[in-house]
């Protein structure tokens, strides 16, 4: 029969240290087995002495430190030990198990498993946007003021969850930002039911595999928006306004065929090849190289910048911080290019309609001019940087270098000819295999 008189907080708190020279000592609890209260010259530790682990023979393994651990809590650890031992299984393992399975829920929280998608994007291929994908993740997935299920586990997460997130954001009213987060939320479980991924975050299924944008009222619509004649002038006048860096950049993007943000805001000095007249741009992720002719007018404009910078500028041809780091900012830059450009349009024709455009629509223009100089559709589709597709992927790997340095060669100097109002459009010039 266990003894009532058992341990107290007073009777341990006057448990004296060994004697110098004396090894610890054990004091027994008469009301819970195996445990004791080893006492120490600095310390005193509640311990359960048993076989543990099958072993043949008995040891003593720590429950805790009094008093950060109270009587009262080591008996409740020790009677579980115990149990847990009478059933053949080891305390110490089963500890580690459920720390293991308690780390693993809190990792299996939407917002966790989030964070390991945003973790990973950038090692991801085909991720020039990930800075913008990142930054919409983070402003309409990951908002606690609008996302009620951020702390559910994820295998908790439903489609009426998500659906009802993205109709929040198309009803603000925000249809393109909604269709974007549709995307990203389909990549993401994508992602996340990987086989590892899906084990190790507990995933049976995807919620989101068969909800459609139909079902969310949401349509994609294919952007068509290009510069008028006029527009692209109005362009050309308020980017020649503009102050280096911002003002060269976006020349820069046109004239070398619509570059992409990501390529003409990061061009490096490094990268440029005056002789061949080549710039060379190393994708990373691919590891692959693409390849931008670049015309005496582009040529012009870039020996002219390299002229003006400072001889220990950085490989950064564009840059606030003297080439160390590429260009940035762009929304505020945008903004001050709009204004410029709403002023300009306005002086050449005062009853002209202002309409919304992004620096994007640009590489429409070049495309739309290309066709109107007669360029064929081959070469003008590899002067904006769409490579071919399907088997012609496959065998084909001429890389057309002369014939879009001479589509190139056309454009600018129609464009030149137009901003100048030499021309009245680009529909003029012949293109030529050779410059």
């Amino acid at each position: 029969m266990r003894s009532n008189n058992g341990l107290t907080y007073e009777k341990i708190e006057a448990l004296p240290p060994p004697k110098k020279g004396a090894e610890r000592y054990d004091v027994p609890d008469p009301v819970t087995p195996n445990l004791y209260v080893r006492v120490g010259r600095r310390k005193k530790n509640f311990v359960l002495t048993a076989r543990f682990g099958g072993a043949k023979y008995s040891k003593r393994e720590v429950l805790g430190e009094f008093p950060a651990m109270s009587i009262e809590a080591a008996r409740v650890k020790a009677e579980n030990w115990n149990r847990l031992l009478r059933h053949g299984v080891d305390p110490l393992q089963e500890e580690i198990r459920l720390a293991r399975e308690k780390d693993l829920q809190r990792r299996r929280t939407f917002l966790s498993v989030m964070e390991d998608f945003l973790a990973d994007l950038p090692n991801r291929d085909r991720n020039r946007h990930v800075d913008s994908d990142i930054k919409t993740i983070r402003h309409n997935l990951l908002c606690p003021s609008t996302n009620e299920f951020l702390d559910l586990p994820i295998s908790e997460v439903t489609d009426v969850h998500l659906s009802g997130l993205i109709e929040a954001i198309r009803d603000r009213p925000a249809p393109t930002q909604a269709l974007k987060v549709f995307s990203l939320i389909r990549t993401f479980w994508e992602w996340a039911m990987a086989p590892r991924r899906r084990q190790v975050y507990g995933l049976q299924d995807n919620p989101f595999a068969n909800v459609t944008l139909k079902q969310l009222s949401l349509k994609r619509r294919k952007r068509k928006r290009t510069l008028a004649v006029n527009e692209v002038r109005a362009y050309w006048r308020a980017a020649l306004a503009t102050p280096y860096p911002m003002g060269p950049y976006y020349r820069f993007v046109l004239m070398t065929g619509g570059r992409r943000k990501s390529e003409a805001a990061r061009a490096r000095w490094s990268e440029m090849d005056f002789q061949t007249r080549i710039w060379r741009i190393s994708d990373s992720k691919t590891g692959m190289e693409i390849i931008v002719p670049l015309t005496k007018e582009v040529v012009a404009l870039l020996e002219e910048l390299r002229s003006n910078q400072s001889p220990n500028h950085g490989d950064y041809i564009f840059s606030t911080t003297n080439g160390q780091k590429p260009i940035n900012g762009f929304s505020k830059a945008m903004t001050a290019l709009r204004s410029k450009f709403v002023a300009e349009l306005r002086e050449i024709d005062p009853r002209a309609e202002i309409t919304e455009w992004v620096l994007h629509d640009t590489r429409r223009v070049v495309r739309t001019a290309l066709a109107a100089l007669g360029v064929p559709k081959e070469i003008a589709e590899r002067v904006i940087g769409h490579g071919p597709e399907g088997i012609e992927a496959v065998y084909n790997q001429w890389e057309y270098i002369p014939q879009t340095m001479s589509a190139l060669a056309l454009f600018n100097r129609r464009l030149l000819d137009v901003v100048d109002e030499r021309a009245a459009d680009f529909v003029a010039g012949r293109f030529e295999d050779d410059e």
